[in-house]
């Protein structure tokens, strides 16, 4: 900070000096320690009626309140007689005088009381300064603010192209599961054919017995699963549970005795008389003409009545026979 002080000497007999000055300063923000004066336009200082001047630079000191006149009592003649002390801010304005009317003896510090007489441009400066500072600040948040905005539009976006990608991802298994079901599909209908060419190319009707394999054919029926909406092998509908069958959650069991459903299994007589060739239904419980079967998803095995009492209740004939 940038300062000019200011000095008059009195004009009084023998008001002069020829003793070195100092100068010291305090304020509300700091204080400047002890300073040689020196006027750089006067080749004989503080002679009576002078009006001495110099600049110097420190910390900004802030409102001036006190500070220290003296002279090292120095030359012929040492005794200063000093009207006042004036201290201005080269950067705002601000003027600050002290009066001393007072004759200084050699190394006996007068105290200077300063009061603000001038305050330049001071308030100006401040409100601007208040101002450049609240833009700064408006500014900043500003900033922030759209910094924040264009982070939650790019986690938006990135949001967005994960949600198109995992639907991307879903589409293609449940292409892939729409094949699979296909070509089941088509699996099942190729067992339905191979069940009739050995049935001598008839196809029993659903429900009815059928009497190609004489009035004692066997009729069965085929359980499966439908897990996640699609066709699924018995195996992967049901779970055991502390020795118990139960159905699994989601999942839901089926009965057909169309052969051309579930995995081909049911008819009359069905794929009983090839899995299980001179075997009653009645050794697992079953009706002696009503066979169970169900598929594993590469062959088909028989269905007892205690599972089907676990999986259908105590009246599973009603749920199963029909």
């Amino acid at each position: 900070m940038r300062y000019r002080w200011e000095i008059r000497t009195g004009d009084t007999w023998y008001a002069g000096t020829d003793a070195t000055p100092y100068l010291s300063l305090a304020g509300d923000k700091g204080s400047m320690k002890e300073m040689e004066l020196n006027d750089p336009d006067s080749n004989n200082d503080w002679e009576k009626g002078d009006v001495n001047h110099g600049v110097f630079e420190t910390a900004d000191l802030g409102d001036l309140k006190t500070g220290t006149l003296k002279h090292d009592g120095g030359g012929a003649s040492p005794d200063w007689t000093v009207d006042y002390v004036k201290v201005t801010n080269d950067e705002d304005g601000r003027v600050w005088l002290s009066p001393v009317n007072s004759e200084l003896k050699g190394n006996q510090p007068f105290r200077l009381i300063f009061k603000l007489t001038d305050r330049g441009q001071y308030d100006e400066m401040q409100r601007r300064a208040k101002e450049d500072a609240a833009k700064r600040q408006a500014d900043s948040e500003d900033a922030d603010a759209a910094a924040e905005e264009a982070a939650a539009d790019k986690e938006a976006a990135a949001a967005e192209r994960q949600y198109r990608k995992e639907l991307e991802r879903q589409k293609r298994q449940m292409q892939l599961e729409l094949q699979k079901a296909k070509q089941e599909a088509e699996l099942a209908k190729l067992r339905a054919q191979i069940d009739s060419a050995k049935n001598g190319g008839q196809t029993p009707p659903s429900g009815t017995q059928w009497q190609g394999g004489g009035a004692g054919a066997v009729r069965t029926f085929e359980v499966f699963g439908i897990v996640g909406g699609r066709l699924a092998p018995m195996t992967s509908a049901i779970i055991n549970n502390g020795g118990r069958w139960s159905v699994v959650p989601g999942a839901s069991v089926m009965v057909t005795e169309a052969p051309n459903e579930g995995y081909g299994l049911a008819g009359t007589p069905g794929r009983w008389s090839s899995l299980y060739a001179g075997r009653s239904p009645a050794e697992f419980g079953l009706d002696a003409d009503k066979a169970v079967l169900a598929s594993d998803g590469s062959r088909g095995w028989a269905l007892p009545a205690t599972l089907l009492a676990q999986i259908f209740g105590s009246n599973w004939r009603q749920a199963v026979y029909y």
